[in-house]
């Protein structure tokens, strides 16, 4: 689960934050303050053009650096090259994320901060400049940080809590990987495995809502398919694995999404149906009925074209699957009340912009951190009307 990230000289942001960073936790431990983290659902509010997509494609882009390295990640999915994406060249672009991971093993969470810093070379191809991994561990007795991984220009130190080794000297040939991707994939390594596997599990979710989308005549290998993909085109592959798996377990998610969209009722051999004319919605239940959920999903706008009843069901269904798994979460933007009618104010996030500037003037702020907002709740009137009302858009005054 994502409690923060900080992103610095990439796209539209210039050092801006969402959520809370290692620092802001250890600072409300030592003072009994309290900064407002990312929770379990989290919606992303603001004006056209203020940020939200950008944020979306920022964490998308950094999945893909740590994945399958800098250098494809920066031209994968039309992106115009690092170079293009970064404000200033001159500078590095880093990204700071904050976590709180489950640790089954010891049996309660484990909170990890990495840190990523790009540069853009002279033939302006991006490079890993440095990179960390910063662990609170028990440190006599006290929580402390405790930095495990520290590379710079490919070139560093690791430790491994698990065996106990402490500094030893590593380096990374390749300067377009990070050494996460590395040792992320290596059996007792569990620090970096588990951070590797929650970045890795991020989903960006891309379900197309037009009926004769070519995403769906597309489709994808046959067979049974485990997961969904981003633009949901293996809905029939993925329905053909769970009723290969259990016909019963087939029928109950079926059963259980019909319910909840009466059109559904009326199909016949569902995955020919779902092709010839997709639901976005079905798509949406179904990925939050998978048998082994995403760390984080993201989605714009899950609501768009959807009707106001079926808004409220996608709301619930995304309540749901947060209660239903704790160490995962959903961050989703929109435009619509709605969709943030039942949410609380620390789980809804206001992007805004000057539009003073091209890029680098946004700023993130908690609906949580104004005051009339939380009176305003508190008194029993729902988000989507104290939005509606106009109260979310403007920064609330400082004393």
């Amino acid at each position: 689960m994502i409690l923060g990230i900080e992103i610095e000289n990439f796209d539209v942001f210039d050092k801006d934050r969402a959520g809370i960073l290692l620092d802001d936790y250890l600072s409300d431990k030592e003072n009994g303050t309290s900064h407002d983290a990312f929770r379990g659902l989290n919606a992303l509010i603001g004006r056209n053009n203020t940020g939200k997509t950008s944020f979306m494609g920022c964490m998308a882009f950094l999945r893909d650096t740590i994945i399958q390295g800098c250098a494809v990640a920066s031209i994968s999915y039309g992106r115009p090259g690092f170079a293009n994406m970064t404000p200033d060249i001159s500078k590095p672009s880093v990204f700071r994320i904050f976590f709180k991971l489950e640790d089954k093993n010891a049996g309660k969470p484990k909170f990890i901060q990495y840190e990523l810093s790009i540069v853009t070379s002279r033939f302006k191809s991006p490079i890993i400049d440095s990179e960390k991994v910063i662990i609170l561990a028990d440190v006599d007795g006290t929580k402390k940080p405790l930095t495990i991984l520290d590379i710079e220009q490919g070139k560093g130190t690791i430790v491994n809590l698990e065996d106990g080794t402490s500094g030893n000297a590593i380096g990374v040939e390749d300067e377009h990987l990070t050494a996460l991707s590395l040792y992320g994939k290596i059996t007792g390594y569990r620090d970096y495995v588990l951070l590797y596997k929650e970045i890795y599990n991020w989903f960006f979710c891309s379900f197309s809502s037009e009926e004769h989308s070519s995403y769906y005549y597309d489709g994808g290998a046959p067979g049974g398919h485990k997961h969904l993909n981003s633009t949901g085109s293996n809905v029939g592959n993925v329905l053909e694995y769970i009723r290969m798996e259990s016909e019963e377990e087939y029928e109950r998610i079926v059963n259980e999404i019909e319910e909840k969209i009466p059109t559904m009722k009326k199909k016949k051999n569902l995955p020919l149906a779902l092709k010839e004319s997709p639901n976005k919605l079905f798509l949406y239940l179904l990925l939050l009925r998978d048998s082994r959920p995403r760390s984080t999903i993201f989605i714009e706008t899950p609501d768009k074209d959807l009707y106001h009843d079926m808004v409220d069901v996608l709301s619930d269904e995304m309540r749901d699957y947060t209660m239903k798994n704790h160490y995962c979460q959903i961050v989703f933007s929109t435009h619509n009340p709605y969709i943030i009618e039942t949410l609380s104010p620390k789980e809804i996030w206001v992007f805004e912009r000057t539009f003073e500037k091209d890029s680098g003037d946004v700023q993130i702020r908690c609906a949580g951190a104004d005051p009339l907002v939380m009176e305003l709740f508190h008194q029993g009137v729902g988000m989507g009307s104290i939005w509606y009302g106009g109260h979310l858009d403007a920064k609330p005054e400082e004393d």
